[in-house]
């Protein structure tokens, strides 16, 4: 397989203005090694396709991203989420103000592990994670 067939280009572009150069390349490389039908279905429906809608902005995006992350308690993403929303513009305080709205729908247990995750990230300089990085 070659490089061509690995990634889908826009989806590299926009990973790449989101997380940081390479972050999206180590993704797809993870997951052509795992299945790479399903790695050019994620890269052209995810990164390649809904991230880059222009209907709403991506700051907006990504804190919807992080709102959703919450509620449903993936914390393991919301790093990345936190990563993106402040590589588009996204204030600390706008980004902690989500996670707190968050309270109402889904409780305590949610918001405070929401919170532990931000509070880390903050405590290690705002650095990316997910499953494309080393971490």
């Amino acid at each position: 397989m070659t490089d061509d067939e690995k990634f889908y280009p826009p989806a590299i572009k926009r990973g790449d203005a989101q997380y940081g150069e390479g972050y999206s390349e180590a993704l797809f490389e993870r997951l052509n090694n795992l299945d790479p039908g399903f790695s050019m279905i994620f890269q052209r429906s995810v990164h390649g396709g809904l991230y880059d809608r222009d209907v709403i902005d991506h700051k907006t995006r990504e804190l919807c991203a992080i709102a959703a992350l919450c509620v449903t308690g993936m914390f393991n993403q919301l790093r990345a989420h936190f990563s993106a929303a402040a590589s588009y513009g996204a204030t600390d305080r706008e980004i902690l103000e989500v996670i707190v709205q968050m309270f109402t729908y889904v409780g305590a247990p949610a918001v405070l592990e929401s919170i532990k995750v931000y509070e880390e990230w903050i405590a290690q300089g705002r650095t990316m994670s997910g499953f494309g990085s080393e971490e």
